[in-house]
């Protein structure tokens, strides 16, 4: 399953939270991967993901390709997260060094439908 409901900046907080990872997960195989588009020019996304997956008992593999710009079709190749039950159902995924599994910040509260901190994911990325 692929979510890519991420316009410019504007982000859907309701999309990345733990709840809606647990919606999607509901919807896939056993073995299936679900695949969040993340890139955000503002905001730091793919702690947010990480953390809300693993809220859900899952785990976390990220791609960071902002410095890979395709100037002539207009496009940036950003920020992937893949979410998965076992190790073993990313595939080969699992033996990419740019697809790098990522572990939740414990000091970072995880997003839900009654929680969001937008501001600290602009400080996230400002740092960044």
């Amino acid at each position: 399953m692929i979510v890519d409901a991420f316009s410019a900046d504007a982000i859907p907080v309701h999309l990345i939270t733990r709840e809606a990872i647990a919606i999607y997960m509901a919807k896939l195989r056993p073995h299936g991967v679900l695949q969040l588009h993340l890139s955000n020019r503002n905001l730091e996304l793919a702690s947010v993901a990480t953390g809300a997956a693993a809220a859900n008992g899952l785990i976390v593999r990220v791609n960071e390709a902002t410095d890979l710009w395709d100037v002539d079709n207009f496009r940036l190749l950003g920020t992937n997260a893949a979410v998965a039950r076992r190790e073993e159902d990313f595939g080969t995924l699992a033996q990419r060094d740019d697809w790098v599994r990522q572990e939740p910040d414990p000091a970072q509260e995880v997003w839900s439908d009654e929680y969001s901190n937008i501001a600290a994911a602009l400080v996230r990325k400002l740092k960044e």
